[in-house]
């Protein structure tokens, strides 16, 4: 390889370049309001709802296939 490649000493003496930035204007928007705890715990609890319902599904499933396995191994 040549060594002019890892020389940066070039880089180094070189008139330092500036970047030039617009003088735009950002626009701010307000924050949203924060939820009421009331507002966070009926959340939460309709999450919960949810999870139960998808929770039992499986637990039947479970069942539906451990009995079906249960029947198979022990022929009833």
């Amino acid at each position: 390889m040549n060594d002019f490649v890892y020389d940066i000493s070039h880089l180094l003496e070189s008139e330092p370049v500036t970047a030039v930035a617009s003088d735009s204007r950002i626009a701010k928007t307000p924050a949203p309001a924060a939820p009421s705890v009331a507002d966070v715990q009926d959340s939460m609890a309709r999450e919960l709802l949810q999870a139960a319902e998808a929770h039992d599904a499986l637990i039947q499933q479970y069942l539906r296939m451990t009995d079906a396995n249960y029947r198979d191994t022990y022929g009833q």
